[in-house]
């Protein structure tokens, strides 16, 4: 169960640079995890409690909600957690975000993981943010 959890992440967010979704897909997403999360626990049948299959499911559920966010929301806590991470405080006018280390764990608090699902939306915002911020190219 847990690797089918991590294998879920993988796949929404290690993905190649081809991936891109939009905030109205959030819903579709969290209903896949849902039917995802019924395979190990189906009504005292499946594979593993109910309670262990919730705790397990935290961790993508929080990845998930970040999916559905609104952009500027994203952009907020992208650059609270960066600059907890890299502990330069807050940033001032003129001062650039700081490229935080890859943990290797996919969280709603983790910098990267927000900056992956900034990277894979497709919107104006975050579009603008990212060629600002870090100089990468606008999505077509």
């Amino acid at each position: 169960m847990k690797a089918s959890f991590e294998a879920f992440l993988m796949i929404l967010l290690a993905e190649a640079n081809t991936r891109i979704f939009l905030k109205l897909d959030h819903e579709m997403i969290l209903e896949d995890f849902e039917s995802l999360k019924r395979v190990f626990c189906s009504y005292g049948e499946g594979l593993a409690a109910e309670e262990d299959v919730d705790k397990e499911a935290k961790i993508v559920e929080g990845v998930v909600e970040l999916m559905g966010q609104p952009a500027d929301q994203l952009v907020e806590d992208f650059s609270i957690t960066a600059c907890e991470a890299s502990r330069m405080g807050m940033i001032g006018t003129g001062q650039k975000l700081p490229m935080t280390p890859t943990t290797g764990r996919w969280n709603r608090a983790d910098a990267n993981t927000i900056l992956k699902v900034l990277c894979y939306r497709n919107d104006i915002v975050e579009n603008h943010f990212l060629k600002t911020t870090f100089q990468l190219a606008k999505r077509r």
